[in-house]
């Protein structure tokens, strides 16, 4: 039971906020780039570089939601499906 919620969770926030799991946020990767043209040291080799060349993505949200929807489902369906007995 407590597996069944947490995957409920978890399909809730795909859900809700597909951002959280599809990477780095715009506002995030601009405040980066902005301290790093600042003088700030990289964090890894070629940051910079990185992050300027491959751009945030945002095509992804649409599948992170519907694999959410599809998690909600099917916990949903087998937390209900104890509820109906069947007659064998």
């Amino acid at each position: 039971m407590v597996i069944e919620l947490l995957y409920l969770a978890l399909g809730l926030a795909l859900l809700i906020r597909p951002q959280w799991f599809a990477g780095i946020p715009v506002s995030r990767r601009q405040r980066r780039l902005a301290a790093l043209e600042a003088g700030a040291a990289e964090a890894f080799f070629e940051e910079k570089r990185a992050l300027e060349t491959y751009p945030t993505r945002h095509s992804g949200l649409g599948l992170w939601r519907l694999l959410g929807g599809l998690m909600v489902l099917t916990i949903l369906a087998l937390l209900l499906l104890p509820l109906f007995p069947t007659n064998t």
